[in-house]
C-alpha cells in the first residue's frame, strides 16, 4: 500500500472512533455487571494487542506469497545498524515501554471500576502534562508558549472534571475521589509509555503495527509471572479484589460462563484490536495529528453514550471541564493554533526543530507543509511512511 486516499485515512479514523468507544463501553460494561477483575481484563487487554503481530504476520505471509514484498519491506529498506541494547536484545526492546503499559493500564483498569466511563476518558487527556514534562526532563525538548497554554489549561480542564466527579457522583462509579487519583496517577506510567517509545523509534526503524503486537506478546508474559501470586495475596476491598483475593482468575472464566459477560469480553478484545489496528493506519498513513483529533472526539462520544443509556447525568461543571481539556489538547498538539500572542510564530519554531530532529539535512518548507491528517494540499495522497506511534487503552 504505497499511497493511500484521503478517503481510506479518514474511513480508518472513523473506524478508530467507533472501536475506541466500543472499547470503554465494553469494559465498562462489564464492570457494572459486577465483573471486578481489573488484572484479568488488563491481561486481555495485551492479548487484544497482540493479535496485532498476528495481523503483521499474516500481511508479511500474503505478500510472500503475491510476491510483492519480502519481511522487510514492511519497513523502509536502508535500516540503520543495531547499536546499544538494541543490538543485544533486538525488537525486544520494546518490552520495557511494555512494562510501563502494564502499569498504566492496571491502574486505568481500577481507576475506570471506580469512576464514570466518562470521567475515566477525560481524565487520561492529563497525559499531556506528563509528557511535556518528561520530554524536558528526558528528552532535552523545549516547549513552546502555545504548548505550555496547551498544558495549564489541560490542568485546568482536568481539576473541574475531577471536582465534578467528586462532588456529583455518578451511579456507576464507586469511589471517584480514590478513582480520580488512580487515573492520575496511572498517567504518570503512560507518560512514559510515550517518551520511551519516542526515544526507541527515533532510533529504531520498525513497522508500528508490529510494535504494538510485541508489547502485547511481553504484558502476556508479564501478567503470566504476576496474576499466579495475585491469586494468591487475601484482600477483602471489594474495589480492588476480587472473591477474597486481589485477583481471583479462576472465578473470572467461571463468570464468563454468562453469555452478556463473554459478549462484552470478546467485543472489548475485537474493539481493541481494531483500534490499535486503525490507531496506528491513522497514524501512519495520516497523522499523530489525526489520531490525537480522534481521541479527543471519542471522549466526547463516551461521555453521550454514558448519558443515553443512564450510566451518567449531564453535568455544566463537568463540560467545562472537557470543553478546557479539549482546548488544551487541541493547542498542544497543534491541531489549530490561533494567529494570536505569538502561537503562530512558536508554533512554526517547534515544527522546524521537529523537522530538523528526524532530518539534519532538510527542514520543510512552508510550500511543502500538509493539513492535519497528512496531506499534501496538492495532491490529495498520502504516501505511507514510519511515524511514531503509541499504544491505546
Amino acid at each position: 500500500m504505497g499511497e493511500v486516499s484521503r478517503l481510506v485515512v479518514y474511513l480508518f479514523m472513523i473506524g478508530m472512533l467507533i472501536s475506541g468507544t466500543l472499547n470503554t463501553i465494553f469494559t465498562k460494561g462489564m464492570d457494572i455487571l459486577g465483573f471486578k477483575h481489573p488484572y484479568f481484563q488488563c491481561m486481555s487487554m495485551f492479548f487484544g494487542e497482540f493479535l496485532c503481530l498476528s495481523y503483521y504476520f499474516a500481511i508479511v505471509t500474503v505478500r510472500k506469497r503475491n510476491k510483492q514484498a519480502d519481511h522487510e519491506s514492511l519497513i523502509p529498506e536502508n535500516q540503520p545498524p543495531r547499536t546499544g541494547l538494541h543490538a543485544k536484545v533486538g525488537d525486544m526492546i520494546f518490552a520495557i515501554p511494555a512494562f510501563f503499559d502494564l502499569c498504566a493500564s492496571t491502574l486505568n483498569m481500577i481507576g475506570l471500576v471506580l469512576s464514570a466511563a466518562s470521567v475515566y476518558q477525560m481524565l487520561r487527556g492529563f497525559v499531556i502534562v506528563v509528557v511535556a514534562v518528561y520530554s524536558v526532563i528526558f528528552l532535552k525538548r523545549t516547549l513552546y508558549r502555545h504548548q505550555i497554554t496547551g498544558v495549564i489549561l489541560t490542568i485546568a480542564g482536568i481539576t473541574l472534571v475531577g471536582m465534578a466527579s467528586v462532588l456529583y457522583k455518578a451511579s456507576t462509579a464507586e469511589n471517584p475521589f480514590v478513582g480520580v487519583l488512580v487515573l492520575l496517577a496511572s498517567q504518570f506510567f503512560a507518560g512514559g509509555v510515550w517518551v520511551i517509545e519516542e526515544k526507541f523509534l527515533s532510533d529504531i526503524v520498525i513497522d508500528p503495527m508490529k510494535v504494538v503486537g510485541i508489547e502485547g506478546l511481553s504484558g502476556l508474559a508479564y501478567f503470566a509471572l504476576i496474576l499466579p501470586i495475585l491469586n494468591l495475596i487475601p484482600c477483602t476491598n471489594d474495589s480492588f479484589c476480587s472473591h477474597g483475593y486481589v485477583e481471583n482468575s479462576i472465578n473470572a472464566f467461571k463468570e464468563l460462563g454468562n453469555a452478556e459477560l463473554l459478549f462484552l469480553m470478546l467485543g472489548s478484545l475485537f474493539a481493541l484490536s481494531m483500534l490499535n489496528w486503525t490507531g496506528v493506519s491513522t497514524t501512519k498513513y495520516g497523522s499523530a495529528l489525526a489520531r490525537s483529533t480522534i481521541d479527543t472526539s471519542r471522549t466526547l462520544l463516551v461521555w453521550v453514550v454514558d448519558i443515553i443509556v443512564g450510566w451518567e447525568t449531564f453535568i455544566p461543571l463537568q463540560l467545562a471541564g472537557f470543553l478546557l481539556l479539549t482546548t488544551g489538547t487541541i493547542l498542544y498538539n497543534e491541531i489549530y493554533v490561533p494567529p494570536i500572542f505569538g502561537f503562530k510564530e512558536a508554533m512554526a519554531k517547534h515544527q522546524e526543530d521537529a523537522e530538523r530532529r528526524k532530518n539534519p539535512q532538510k527542514v520543510e518548507t512552508a510550500s511543502e507543509e500538509t493539513d492535519y491528517i497528512g496531506f499534501k494540499p496538492q495532491n490529495g495522497v498520502r504516501s505511507s511512511k514510519l511515524e511514531e506511534v503509541d499504544t491505546d487503552v
